[in-house]
């Protein structure tokens, strides 16, 4: 490929305590015909998996955690048994469910105890913002099926984190100082720059390096006769669609979009970071790839985005730090003044 060019594609959505399934990919295979004498195999499976404790899986300051809540969820991971994960990664995700569940339970007794409440309002504003990170309903719908949740159940955790939000607030361990805002903008000065960029178009018409006489004398005729077209005033997008080599970027009119320094092959970025806005190169610029013809669409310099610019963007990040290093502080705490009673067994260190 002509530029090196990198696509990002950013969708990424997750709610705060949310596990994920996947499914296994291999096809399950038809058990061979059993002789008498091996029909105890299906009890030595069962034997291995561990048994399932019934009522409470563990009780936090008294409160129950039913066990049912932690099969549920394991369930989800595991298939119901169906994918084949190694026992001491099993007793892991095991023991990180239940720490979970205890860890919610731990802060819903301290918000229920600093009587922190979520109006149904401020849920419903969540659940519209939430929502409003997919690009249409069906994309949405499409998660709610693939993701293995419901409506009911996104409500339901975001008013857990609206919930903690509120506490850590009323803590006084989510307070943004504009110093603090400061200090981040300063450290990550290179966050905040746009490098210089230029956005052009270009008609490529391919030829090897090591190229016969032949094949090279053709691509000079070519690259000539588009030229010589874009010179009698013919549009650059028609004469790039009609010329050009470049897959990518020909259906575009040979439109490249923006590209700073670095990205493109030495000789073309030149060329191209020489030009003035609407000018078009008066010679064919030659490369690795061929001949290249290139019209400036736009020049940006490098810039420094002022603080007042990315302040709340700043803020929101110190913002989420603090979330997480308060809320784990919060139930280092909680767990050390609280009566914990865990009824699973515990994974055994290696």
């Amino acid at each position: 490929m002509f530029p090196k060019r990198t696509l990002a594609v950013l969708f990424a959505v997750s709610l705060m305590w949310s596990l994920a399934a996947c499914k296994d990919s291999e096809e399950k295979k038809a058990p061979a015909p059993m002789e008498p004498q091996k029909q105890e195999a299906p009890a030595q499976a069962e034997k291995a998996a561990p048994e399932r404790v019934t009522g409470p899986i563990a009780k936090v300051n008294g409160t129950a955690i039913d066990s049912a809540r932690f099969y549920g969820e394991l369930d989800k991971i595991t298939q119901g048994g169906a994918r084949n994960i190694p026992e001491d990664r099993l007793a892991k995700i095991r023991q990180n469910i239940l720490n979970r569940l205890i860890e919610e339970t731990l802060l819903s007794q301290e918000i229920k105890k600093q009587e922190i409440k979520v109006t149904e309002e401020e849920q419903n504003v969540k659940f519209d913002q939430y929502k409003a990170r997919f690009k249409s309903e069906q994309q949405f719908e499409n998660y709610l099926k693939h993701g293995r949740t419901g409506i009911d159940e996104i409500k339901k955790r975001l008013k857990q984190s609206t919930a903690l939000a509120k506490l850590l607030t009323k803590l006084g361990k989510l307070e943004v100082l504009d110093e603090d805002v400061a200090k981040a903008y300063e450290t990550g000065i290179k966050m905040y720059t746009e490098p210089e960029q230029m956005h052009a178009k270009h008609i490529l018409v391919k030829v090897a390096e090591n190229a016969d006489d032949e094949k090279l004398k053709a691509a000079k005729a070519r690259v000539k006769e588009a030229m010589k077209k874009l010179k009698g005033g013919a549009d650059f997008g028609k004469v790039a669609k009609e010329y050009s080599d470049d897959a990518m970027s020909r259906e575009k009119g040979g439109d490249l979009g923006f590209f700073r320094k670095g990205v493109m092959v030495p000789k073309f970025e030149e060329a191209a970071f020489a030009l003035k806005k609407g000018q078009t190169t008066k010679k064919p610029v030659r490369t690795p790839f061929g001949f290249h013809i290139i019209k400036a669409l736009e020049h940006k310099t490098k810039r420094i985005k002022p603080l007042d610019e990315v302040k709340e963007q700043i803020q929101a990040s110190l913002k989420n730090r603090n979330t997480f290093k308060s809320r784990r502080e919060l139930v280092e705490r909680l767990k050390k003044e609280a009566d914990i009673e865990k009824f699973i067994e515990e994974p055994k260190a290696k």
